[in-house]
């Protein structure tokens, strides 16, 4: 199976981790993915939501990197493309804590599909990152998730506070857009 999409939306993008799962096989340890990113809005249903990639919290996952890759180009996927500004197919990409930042957090299990156990982490967290960069995009997904969970502003404000200074900074700048958004 080879994606034949420019960005994909969230129906599409399950399909392709059900094919990732067949991949993998049923013998192994599990494989537990942790998705940051637009994954929520992609899988929460947000209307015309489509991406490129599927970012993979490092620090809350557990993979084999040479088995997930194999199985990612398997099924179509780049898997981890560093040195491309844009790749040609939809991809993995493994996020490093220090690139982004998510505060501390217990993952939520989404999906079980076979060896594959999919994860994210709680909305609050999501929205605090998502405040960092504050780009049309990000703040689209922001409003969507904070109308569809109704997430814990003071919760997500104690995140943001647990960020480092600059993106502590960025991030209550951006603020203002959950809190425009709640008097609506």
């Amino acid at each position: 199976m080879s994606p034949n999409f420019d960005t994909l939306n969230g129906q599409q993008w399950l399909e392709i981790l059900e094919h990732l799962s067949e991949a993998l096989g049923r013998e192994g340890s599990p494989v537990s993915l942790c998705l940051m990113g637009s994954a929520a809005c992609l899988f929460g249903g947000m209307e015309g939501r489509t991406s490129r990639d599927l970012d993979i919290w490092k620090p809350m996952s557990d993979y084999d990197r040479l088995e997930l890759r194999k199985a990612a180009e398997s099924v179509g996927l780049a898997f981890n493309p560093t040195d491309l500004l844009e790749p040609s197919r939809p991809y993995l990409q493994i996020v490093e804590s220090g690139i982004a930042e998510l505060g501390e957090f217990k993952p939520i299990m989404v999906e079980k599909m076979g060896r594959l156990l999919i994860a994210r982490p709680p909305i609050e967290n999501l929205i605090a990152a998502k405040l960092i960069r504050a780009d049309q995009r990000d703040v689209a997904d922001v409003l969507f998730l904070q109308q569809k969970y109704r997430p814990d502003l003071a919760r997500v404000r104690d995140i943001v506070n647990s960020f480092s200074f600059i993106n502590r900074q960025k991030a209550t700048e951006n603020f203002i857009y959950l809190e425009v958004n709640q008097t609506l």
